[in-house]
């Protein structure tokens, strides 16, 4: 009769476990696993910076929209660039080749 050490069992056990959590079988059962988990995690991170990115691009939006209504000279001077004019008294020096 074969008898089997403790520690064997707690290294087989172990190992079940480990395979188990990896995600090897999310395939057959659909139970996700610590690689899923990874994954997700690195998804959720990428995200997260996305939309602190886009609300500083936000804010910064905001501000420069602030500055549009509450400003007359802000007003002229985003319209003659926009257009392409110069203001009386205003020089312009184009570096293009």
């Amino acid at each position: 009769m074969v008898s089997i050490q403790p520690r064997h069992f707690w290294f087989a056990t172990f190992g079940l476990w480990l395979f188990f959590l990896s995600g090897v079988l999310t395939p057959f059962f659909g139970t996700p696993g610590a690689i899923q988990a990874l994954r997700l995690r690195h998804i959720l991170e990428t995200k997260q910076e996305q939309i602190a990115q886009h609300e500083d691009e936000l804010l910064r939006l905001q501000t420069e929209a602030d500055r549009l209504e509450k400003s007359r000279v802000a007003q002229q001077i985003e319209i003659r660039r926009v257009l392409g004019y110069a203001a009386p008294n205003e020089l312009i020096f184009d570096f293009r080749e």
